[in-house]
């Protein structure tokens, strides 16, 4: 099932500072590994041995490599809600130019934070276990809708979510096509990506109404 914080996917809380500094050491040993040999290869020992540590130190936090990666996953959602969040509270701009940072943003993010590129929201390793589950992408859309409807003050819409949502997919999807080729990014890529979203959602604002509120 899907995972709603970091900490959803661990056997035990961390009740020790040092107990917290080594869950994120193997959720950071994890996105590095990623990079060096892909998920594929991956194994308890192998993320252990990295990290320092012995297989049951790991056990001691998560059941095995799938909680460990929806971990991971977890906190890769967590850190693009929050960078979202402290870039569109910069005053100015428009919505359009922000959604377009915004865009930008989650190339940086495929740029700098080890492991995403791959891993991104890992919503691929939610799938398998229950469909009709929230999924990483899922839960970002609604976060990026609340904090665009607040920022901007739009009105709320019928399927303004659902909308939101499937611009998220795109998002995910050309940006990964962006960085097949190159590490930096394929500039094309991202550019058309913020052109298609931005192009979608105001024909999508332009032609629904916002909706009555309820007597």
């Amino acid at each position: 099932m899907h995972t709603d914080s970091p900490s959803a996917s661990l056997r035990r809380l961390p009740r020790q500072d040092r107990s917290g500094k080594r869950v994120e050491l193997i959720l950071d040993t994890l996105a590095e590994l990623i990079d060096e040999v892909g998920y594929a290869a991956l194994t308890p020992t192998l993320v252990a041995k990295r990290a320092g540590m012995s297989g049951p130190g790991i056990y001691r936090y998560f059941d095995g490599l799938h909680a460990i990666g929806q971990a991971l996953a977890a906190r890769n959602r967590e850190r693009l809600i929050a960078a979202t969040r402290e870039h569109l509270a910069r005053p100015g701009g428009d919505w359009e130019t922000s959604m377009a940072e915004v865009i930008g943003l989650y190339a940086v993010f495929f740029r700098t934070e080890p492991g995403f590129r791959w891993m991104r929201l890992g919503d691929a390793l939610d799938r398998s276990l229950d469909d009709n589950a929230a999924t990483n992408r899922t839960v970002f859309a609604a976060e990026l809708t609340e904090i665009f409807s607040v920022r901007f003050e739009v009105s709320p819409r019928a399927d303004l979510l659902r909308h939101v949502e499937v611009a998220v997919e795109i998002a995910d999807s050309l940006t990964a096509r962006a960085f097949e080729s190159t590490p930096e990014g394929d500039a094309f890529y991202i550019r058309e990506c913020a052109t298609v979203i931005v192009g979608y959602l105001r024909d999508y604002l332009a032609r629904t109404l916002p909706a009555e509120n309820p007597a």
